[in-house]
């Protein structure tokens, strides 16, 4: 199913998705570095959003390999309620918003007829998504102690009451730095590759348009 698959091909859908996953890494790294300039609550809303990754990182493999009866009524209600759950779980809604609609970007395609092409491209993606997710969750949970917390101290987040404003614990609520560097590594990523691809393409593109004329141009001087 994969063999003829061009997984470097960019769609419209491609840029917004990666437009989004640039958005969330510049939030998610100037709260780590410079908190004072945000509210304490984002905080506790970005350490919320990479646990609630956890779960939504499944939705693009389970959704894409499923019927499109079983995604409409069964996966999207199913998933609806963790998002329902994690609504109670973030301080600012707003948040929320931005990334449900980069969750609707991902499950575009269960909801309609596409290509297998395209079926397999989001089925690729999706688990390559999952696998750097989990890789990413075990290496900074067994590295907690060496990750830099950067503006994100203890005295910093005693002084601004975050303890007092978090709904939940744990480890990612704890130890905020520890989901919010997870998070800018796990958004940023992505959108250097796309970056890195897009501009290999675009000059390979451009190498292949130099030689095209190259030759066009010694044809012509043989006449």
């Amino acid at each position: 199913m994969f063999a003829n698959i061009n997984f470097n091909r960019n769609s419209p859908f491609s840029f917004i998705e990666y437009g989004f996953q640039a958005y969330y890494a510049y939030v998610f790294f100037m709260v780590w570095t410079h908190p004072k300039l945000h509210p304490v609550s984002l905080i506790n809303d970005l350490a919320i959003l990479m646990a609630f990754e956890f779960i939504m990182v499944h939705s693009g493999v389970f959704m894409a390999v499923m019927p499109k009866k079983w995604s409409l009524f069964i996966f999207f209600p199913f998933y609806g309620l963790f998002a329902m759950g994690f609504n109670q779980s973030v301080v600012s809604t707003n948040l929320l918003y931005i990334y449900l609609l980069t969750v609707l970007n991902r499950m575009r395609f269960a909801f309609s007829n596409v290509s297998p092409e395209v079926r397999g491209i989001q089925i690729g993606k999706s688990a390559i998504r999952t696998m750097f997710y989990f890789f990413l969750l075990l290496a900074v949970c067994l590295g907690s102690s060496i990750i830099p917390p950067l503006g994100l101290t203890e005295e910093f987040l005693k002084k601004s009451d975050y303890f007092q404003t978090v709904k939940s614990s744990g480890l990612f609520i704890e130890k905020p730095y520890v989901p919010i560097s997870m998070g800018f590594i796990y958004y940023s990523l992505p959108v250097l590759y796309f970056i890195y691809r897009t501009i290999k393409k675009f000059g390979q593109g451009s190498q292949k348009g130099k030689l095209v004329y190259s030759q066009t141009t010694i044809k012509s001087n043989k006449f």
